[in-house]
């Protein structure tokens, strides 16, 4: 495609290759706003102990502010509680790793930020953890003990990518089922939450940049236009999520492509988000993003050399300004994952500042020389 980057698979051919076809001739001038301060650097990377040491000095020395990690609702809560707005409550196997990682952050001066995904068999009537709660309120229940039990977290993300079979079902191949579950668990979330800490910070939509509106996915456009609750309201939350990866150039004047909202579309997002969202003028988290640069993987499947991964980091935060409202800009990985594949593909992604074994790549020094966005 671009550079050397390769596409493998004929999935994500059938849908680049339409949406292309489909955005033929629709490039357009766009007006940007005003170059703004850089958003808040930030490493997603859910291994933060590695040989035993914590990655957050060196992402201070980085010049990253946050931190995103993860926490399972499925593996803390195994049985349903009998108390299950406190923290104390004996059904929760809160995890002893988190808090050493989250007092490490802190220690460093690094800002965690955690995404709560997994549903436990016994709130989704039996089924395997990526299946929607039955009761939106039990969602809900967890993440207001969450919030007691971390203080130290003040932003947190609901659901990471529920526009994916991976991460949520139903789906329900009608592009309305994934974004109408996901705005009763945002919704019920975002009040019970703001009931345990006044200046919680709700994050929601978390989208993937791309669909089919299909069983296994929702397009991005079509969830963030049904993300509905059943009296016509939009769901409440504090800052949009989103992980734009995108194969195409990084370049604001492209057109947006049906079924897609990657970087080169930011800017349109915003603009929907104040018509979704009138007069909130809500932020953008960014999540994930980056290039994979030894190989392909499942669920991207684009690679670039190490050091066109290097050059888009830095077009990528260079531009990020201009698009207004990034509040934070989330690299995905500090290391690469380690070899992993089954028959038919790589399954490990290697969009990582370091190999997994270690080296820095060219985006190590590129990661660490674009501006620092504020603290928080």
């Amino acid at each position: 495609m671009y550079d050397g980057a390769v596409l493998r698979g004929v999935a994500l051919v059938v849908v680049v290759g339409a949406a292309a076809v489909l955005a033929l001739g629709a490039t357009s001038q766009r007006s940007h706003p005003l170059q703004t301060a850089a958003p808040s650097k930030c490493i997603t990377d859910g291994t933060a102990i590695r040989g035993g040491r914590t990655i957050f000095p060196e992402l201070r020395a980085l010049g990253a502010s946050v931190w995103s990690g993860g926490l399972s609702w499925a593996r803390v809560t195994p049985t349903r509680p009998a108390h299950p707005r406190s923290p104390h409550d004996r059904a929760y196997k809160w995890p002893k790793r988190l808090k050493r990682e989250l007092a490490a952050a802190r220690a460093n001066n690094i800002e965690p930020v955690l995404n709560v995904s997994g549903f436990p068999p016994w709130s989704n009537g039996s089924r395997d953890s990526t299946w929607a709660p039955t009761r939106p309120r039990d969602y809900a229940n967890f993440m207001a003990a969450a919030v007691a039990k971390y203080p130290q977290v003040r932003r947190w993300i609901i659901v990471s990518e529920p526009s994916t079979f991976y991460n949520l079902q139903p789906q329900g191949g009608n592009g309305r089922t994934a974004p109408h579950i996901y705005a009763r668990l945002l919704d019920a979330a975002y009040a019970a939450m703001h009931r345990v800490r006044k200046d919680v910070v709700v994050i929601g939509g978390g989208v993937h940049p791309y669909g089919l509106n299909d069983k296994s996915t929702t397009a991005p456009d079509t969830f963030i236009a049904n993300m509905v609750l059943p009296n016509g309201r939009r769901p409440r939350l504090d800052m949009f999520g989103i992980n734009p990866y995108t194969e195409r150039p990084l370049d604001l004047k492209l057109g947006k492509r049906p079924g897609r909202v990657d970087f080169d579309d930011l800017d349109w997002l915003q603009r929907r988000l104040d018509q979704l969202w009138p007069r909130r003028h809500l932020k953008i988290f960014i999540d994930e993003f980056g290039w994979n640069t030894e190989h392909e993987s499942l669920g991207w499947l684009y690679y670039v050399s190490p050091r066109k991964q290097a050059a888009n980091l830095q077009r990528a935060y260079t531009l990020a300004p201009k698009i207004g409202r990034i509040d934070t800009m989330c690299w995905y990985l500090l290391y690469d994952e380690g070899p992993r594949r089954n028959s038919q593909q790589w399954l490990n992604w290697t969009s990582g500042l370091r190999s997994w074994t270690g080296a820095r790549k060219p985006a190590w020094q590129a990661f660490r020389s674009v501006p620092s966005g504020p603290r928080r």
